[in-house]
């Protein structure tokens, strides 16, 4: 066993090594070399471990025999010595077209060995982070497989969830490699990348018990996820992921970029549109059935598949026809606003970015808009009024205007004494009738709606603005699960970031009789809170692909790097109003969207908080939930929550 104490020593023998051989070299008159083998010092071993790097140099083969070369190093490089246990999988992929015309690439598994009190094959440790697996017999007929000569082979190395001998902890890692025996491999599969998976599941990992799960890399999984590997069709890689997401899938099931994003580093990226097939199509039209002539033209392969489904129709059909074609052509943009009394006047140009041009004549003569509004709201240091008023632009007339720029004006904002120095926003919203990527008349049949993508814009009263109402969300971290402003509520409403609390404000009520009166409101934050964490009555299934205490999973951060969750609140986030016309105090009520057992409450009226008092009590400050639970305090909510 290797205590603290040897690896000092360890330490100070591998500093006099490289000295030793210096003033051998010296005295011989002899120069550098050649490059060292795996046995040649490394440097001094990691004395703390919190991420583990495999790094495969290389594969070789003798006899068919398979030897993985590889350095193990921790977060700063250091090489990690005295790794006993691993795991080590090995698969071929058999180029795309090989097993029939018309089908993808397919990954062949061959073999999984595995170091723990022995080794199925040979492991040697080189003392210095450099390690040797030597596989037990050659690939070539294992499980059923032929070797094929020239093909792309993949190594993956699994170690950690144990500890060294000394009894530091390994942290699990998974790592891959591909190679051929012909050199770098000709081809490779990869489609999706797990930095996509993770924008909404963060740190997927499977199989072990929680929090030692094996594997977190999409390029493990379909080592294994093979109809070489597994028994059930329906697990094979691309079929079982489908089938997971078709029920709860929190964006549009037709966008296949949501997983399939365009990413000129993943080898084969587009797949999902250039190569086609009954296996992965039929996993998400479940209604199909090929070989049968159900639902679609008897199908026995794949061979003709893209006779008729080629890339472009693919890619085309799955983006509804067009539709980001269509609204290429239009964008909406607000160029000046002000406030007089309880009015806003603002002015706003429509263009063709797709032409770089202006359309000349305004909304309400415009045949292709179906729907155009423009929202308004006033106050930041009280999140907004009770109600946002609007104006449709396609039925109404512009005060005033031409050539593309158009003044209209919103009368009958709420402007509290005393918030005149606070800004406003303005919120666009709209459908557009469009067929086959080109825009046409809402009155002809073959046109249909498609909701822009909404916006909003901060207003002062003199001027339009940069700064409004603070930055919680965006449409950035919303989207990374749902799709970028590919949510519409209300009609045609998208804008997450600064649309939805026009409305959804601190005026809305919670309902005294629920059990927990937080999630019961309206008001955006508490609305949000209680949708993704399934307390929301009406969503009670909703499985959040998460982990639900991920904070930064929505919220964005401030220019300072801060995240927008942090304590304390905004001095002007209100208490949560409730419709017996009591109060709970601001950090209480938001807490409360998570926890809200008897311990939590406890807690939190200990220390200052007011559930369901008087609104002077709810504001009187009383609350010192930042003094432990602030930015750098102690147990700052930014540190004992899982953010990452």
């Amino acid at each position: 066993m290797m205590n603290k104490s040897t690896k000092s020593n360890m330490v100070s023998l591998y500093r006099l090594i490289p000295l030793t051989l210096t003033m051998i070299l010296a005295a011989c008159g002899g120069d550098d070399g050649a490059p060292g083998n795996p046995g040649e010092p490394g440097g001094p071993p990691a004395n703390d471990i919190s991420t583990l790097v495999v790094d495969i140099s290389d594969v070789t083969t003798d006899a068919g025999i398979a030897t993985v070369n590889y350095r193990v190093s921790n977060e700063d490089d250091e090489p990690v010595v005295g790794v006993a246990t691993g795991t080590y999988i090995a698969a071929q992929l058999l180029p795309q077209g090989y097993t029939n015309a018309g089908n993808g690439s397919q990954w062949q598994y061959f073999t999984s060995e595995s170091c723990t009190s022995t080794c199925t094959g040979e492991l040697v440790d080189h003392k210095n982070g450099n390690y040797s697996y030597t596989f037990s017999a050659a690939f070539d007929g294992l499980n059923d497989v032929s070797y094929l000569p020239g093909s792309t082979q993949r190594m993956i190395i699994k170690i950690g969830g144990d500890a060294l001998p000394d009894g530091t902890s390994l942290p699990i890692t998974n790592q891959h490699f591909d190679w051929s025996d012909s050199g770098e491999p000709a081809y490779t599969r990869n489609l999706i990348a797990i930095e996509t998976c993770n924008t909404c599941h963060n740190d997927l990992a499977f199989h072990g018990p929680s929090g030692f799960e094996k594997y977190n890399e999409v390029e493990t999984c379909v080592t294994c996820h093979n109809a070489d590997r597994v028994s059930n069709p329906d697990n094979i890689f691309p079929q079982m992921i489908h089938t997971k997401h078709l029920t709860g899938f929190p964006g549009d099931l037709a966008n296949c970029q949501t997983c399939h994003v365009a990413d000129e580093t993943l080898t084969e990226n587009m797949n999902w549109a250039r190569v086609p097939g009954m296996e992965a199509c039929g996993s998400c039209h479940t209604n199909i059935n090929f070989p049968a002539g159900e639902g679609h033209p008897a199908q026995t392969d794949n061979s003709n598949c893209v006779a008729c489904h080629n890339s472009d129709w693919t890619a085309s059909i799955h983006n509804d026809g067009g539709d980001d074609e269509a609204l290429a052509q239009f964008n909406a943009n607000l160029v000046s606003a002000s406030l007089t009394g309880n009015t806003v006047t603002f002015s706003i140009t429509l263009t063709n970015p797709a032409t770089n041009t202006v359309y000349l004549d305004s909304a309400d003569k415009l045949d292709f808009i179906d729907d155009l509004r423009v929202y308004g709201n006033w106050g930041t240091s009280f999140d907004y009024a009770p109600s946002a008023k609007s104006i449709k632009l396609q039925n109404s007339s512009p005060i005033s205007g031409s050539n593309g720029t158009y003044t209209y004006a919103i009368s009958g904002l709420t402007i509290p004494a005393g918030t005149e120095s606070d800004n406003g926003t303005l919120a666009i919203q709209g459908k557009l009738c469009s067929s086959q990527g080109e825009l046409g008349n809402c009155e002809e049949e073959q046109f249909s709606t498609v909701n822009i993508k909404s916006s909003h814009q901060f207003f002062s009263a003199a001027e339009l603005t940069d700064t409004g109402r603070r930055v919680v969300v965006t449409n950035g971290t919303c989207g990374s699960c749902h799709g970028v402003q590919e949510l519409n509520f209300h009609g045609a409403r998208n804008d997450l970031e600064g649309q939805c609390q026009l409305c959804h404000n601190p005026n809305m009520t919670a309902d005294a009789t629920a059990s927990n009166p937080s999630v019961s409101t309206a008001d955006y934050k508490h609305l949000i809170h209680s949708l993704h964490s399934a307390q929301r009555e009406g969503y009670e299934t909703l499985n959040y692909p998460g982990q639900i205490g991920n904070c930064a999973q929505c919220h964005t951060s401030d220019d300072n790097g801060l995240l927008s969750a942090s304590l304390p609140l905004y001095s002007g986030v209100r208490p949560l109003a409730i419709d017996n016309g009591t109060f709970t105090s601001a950090t209480a009520a938001i807490c409360s969207d998570c926890h809200f057992n008897d311990t939590a409450r406890n807690h939190m009226t200990q220390q200052g908080a007011v559930f369901m008092g008087s609104e002077a009590d709810a504001t009187a400050g009383t609350e010192s939930c930042s003094t432990c639970h602030g930015a750098g305090a102690p147990a700052d909510i930014l540190k004992v929550h899982p953010i990452n």
